[in-house]
């Protein structure tokens, strides 16, 4: 196992966890804060996606519906940040591979194993648990009813990432990680400008620390974060990247606690053990076998 890769995916999911808390602090509303989190970051991503090989007009195509997912994936979550708690937005969000499993049978007729299987149940009996345990408490931004939504919300922002992440593998190695970002960013700021605009959503924070933030949140979380874990990833077992990632939640969670007293009562403590115990399971049954030589 590479340090350098065990760092760069703790760190990156660490600096991916700050994000609903940035989303929660922000001076605009969460689908302009997440419209400034691409446009701030495809400067960053265009040079890097220009020093990567060409990418072909038909996978451009993808990578732009990719990021219309995308986009519908995290706006999606940060609704939910404004209703729910951010563990529970947080953690259900993060359910996705539960539902690219499902994809993968789907699609791509995987097979699904006795462990996705009983990987994906657990993680859905913690998502029950974790909604149940926030309605207990009765914590968060907004009323039971919303809270209720919210988690709902986070759970179909899984779907929408599942669905990207497909899209994504379909182009297996033809495509660099500095080309997906930058033209799934293309299209996930064009759709969140579109709800912007619907929506009616003011768009220019009102304070220098309001626009430090979000420069914060494109360069450092979008393009740092994102980037650490794709340069990671790549150089570790996917079960081992699993664990690592569980640092996402848990720092959002973490924070949540300090900055918003979104304390986790026993229920949800059990709910987030179960989703996260699920997720490995299910990462762990889906990861290719060694190949021996």
């Amino acid at each position: 196992m590479r340090l350098g890769g065990v760092a760069a995916v703790a760190l990156g999911g660490a600096l991916i966890g700050l994000a609903p808390i940035a989303v929660r602090l922000s001076e605009v509303g969460p689908l302009a804060t997440n419209l400034w989190r691409f446009l701030f970051a495809l400067p960053i991503l265009a040079i890097w996606a220009a020093r990567s090989a060409p990418t072909a007009r038909r996978d451009i195509f993808w990578l732009l519906a990719a990021g219309v997912l995308f986009g519908i994936e995290l706006n999606l979550w940060a609704i939910a940040l404004t209703k729910t708690t951010v563990a529970n937005a947080t953690l259900l969000a993060n359910t996705t591979p539960v539902f690219a499993a499902a994809f993968g049978w789907f699609v791509f007729k995987e097979r699904l194993g006795a462990g996705v299987l009983l990987g994906g149940l657990c993680a859905m009996i913690g998502a029950v648990l974790l909604t149940l345990g926030r309605a207990q408490t009765g914590v968060g931004p907004a009323g039971a009813e919303q809270g209720l939504i919210g988690d709902g919300m986070g759970l179909a922002a899984a779907v929408g990432y599942a669905g990207y992440l497909l899209i994504v593998r379909s182009l297996g190695s033809r495509v660099s990680v500095g080309a997906v970002m930058f033209w799934a960013g293309v299209s996930s700021a064009a759709l969140t400008f579109v709800l912007c605009l619907i929506t009616g959503e003011r768009l220019f924070p009102h304070s220098v620390q309001g626009w430090a933030l979000l420069v914060g949140l494109g360069a450092f979380v979008q393009v740092g974060g994102q980037g650490l874990i794709a340069y990671g990833v790549g150089r570790l077992p996917i079960v081992i990247s699993t664990v690592l990632l569980w640092t996402q939640p848990l720092a959002a969670a973490a924070l949540s606690w300090v900055l918003f007293s979104e304390a986790l009562g026993p229920v949800a403590l059990l709910g987030a053990a179960l989703v996260l115990g699920g997720l490995y399971i299910v990462q762990r049954a889906r990861a290719p076998a060694p190949v021996h030589q």
